[in-house]
C-alpha cells in the first residue's frame, strides 16, 4: 500500500507535538521503520498493518493527552493557561503550590515565560505530566477570579489574556489567538453579577467577594439585591385581573388611611380662614 496516508498522518501528529519516539510507542511501529517511511521516495509502499496501526492513533489537540508522563510536549498551551490564571488574579506562587512546586521552580519560571534554559532561552517543552496538571488547574479555576490585585495588574502589564478570552480550540494552537473581550458597560455589569452570584453560592461573604473581584463591598451588596429582585420577579406568576384589581383597591385604601392619619397628626394651622402668625 502507498505510504502517502501514513506520511500525512505522522506529519499531523508531529505538528500536534507528538514526536516520533512517542508515536512509535503509541502505534507499535518501530521508530526506525517510521523514519524510513518518512524519508523514502514517493513510491514507498507500506504493509497494511503498518498503515492501520498508524492511522488508528487519532491526532490529538494536545500531545499530552496521548503521550506518557515523562514525554516532552510543547509548553505553549500550558503557558497560556498558567498566564491566564495569573491575569485573573492568581499569583504564580499560589499556582505553584497547587502543583506541589515552589515559585522559583524551573517549570514555573518556564510557564511564566522567563528564560530558564542554561543557554538563556525560554523553554519550549514541558513534561506531559506537568502539562496535564496545568490543564487540570486551569479547568478548575478558570471560572473563579483569583484574590490578588497585584497578579491581575501583572497580567495587564504583560498583556496576558484572561481565561475566558481563550477558546479551547485555540489555546493549544500555535496560530490560535484570543478573543479580546469587547465589553459594553451593560455586558461587563452582567458578567460581574454572574461572578457575584457564583461566589455567593460558594458561601463567600460580601467583603471576600469584593476583594476577589477588585470592587467595593457596597457594589457586591447591590448586585446581590438586584439578583434577588430578578429572581423574585421571574418566580412570581401574573395574577388574574380580578385579583390584581382587588390588590390595587387595597393599596389605595391603605394609602388613603395613611394620608388621613398624617393630616390628623398635623397641628391646626388656620383659624377663621387666616394663617396664624406670631
Amino acid at each position: 500500500m502507498s505510504a502517502d496516508a501514513v506520511r500525512e498522518h505522522v506529519a499531523a501528529m508531529r505538528a500536534a507535538g507528538v514526536n516520533q519516539n512517542q508515536l512509535a510507542k503509541l502505534t507499535g511501529v518501530a521508530q526506525p521503520s517510521l523514519s524510513r517511511i518518512m524519508t523514502a521516495g514517493p513510491d514507498k509502499q507500506v504493509a497494511a498493518w503498518v498503515e492501520a496501526a498508524v492511522l488508528a492513533v487519532p491526532v490529538p489537540e494536545r500531545a499530552a493527552a496521548v503521550t506518557t508522563d515523562n514525554a516532552l510536549v510543547p509548553i505553549l498551551g500550558a503557558r497560556r493557561r498558567f498566564q491566564a490564571l495569573v491575569a485573573s488574579g492568581y499569583p504564580a506562587a499560589h499556582l505553584a503550590r497547587e502543583m506541589g512546586l515552589t515559585r522559583t521552580n524551573r517549570t514555573v519560571c518556564s510557564l511564566m515565560g522567563h528564560r530558564a534554559d542554561s543557554d538563556g532561552r525560554v523553554t519550549q517543552e514541558i513534561s506531559a505530566e506537568r502539562e496535564r496538571e496545568v490543564k487540570a488547574l486551569f479547568d478548575r479555576l478558570q471560572m473563579t477570579p483569583g484574590p490578588s490585585r497585584q497578579a491581575r495588574r501583572l497580567g495587564q502589564l504583560r498583556g496576558w489574556p484572561l481565561p475566558l478570552e481563550w477558546d479551547e480550540s485555540a489555546i493549544d494552537d500555535p496560530n490560535g489567538r484570543p478573543e479580546k473581550a469587547r465589553w459594553t458597560p451593560e455586558s461587563a455589569r452582567e458578567e460581574r453579577r454572574e461572578h457575584v452570584d457564583h461566589l455567593t453560592a460558594q458561601g463567600l461573604t460580601a467583603p471576600e467577594i469584593a476583594e476577589r473581584l477588585g470592587i467595593n463591598t457596597r457594589l457586591v451588596e447591590r448586585d446581590r439585591a438586584h439578583r434577588r429582585g430578578s429572581r423574585d420577579t421571574e418566580s412570581t406568576a401574573p395574577e388574574p385581573s380580578s385579583t390584581a384589581e382587588v390588590h390595587a383597591m387595597r393599596e389605595l385604601a391603605v394609602k388613603a388611611r395613611a394620608d388621613i392619619a398624617a393630616r390628623r397628626r398635623q397641628p391646626a394651622r388656620r383659624r377663621g380662614g387666616l394663617e396664624r402668625t406670631r
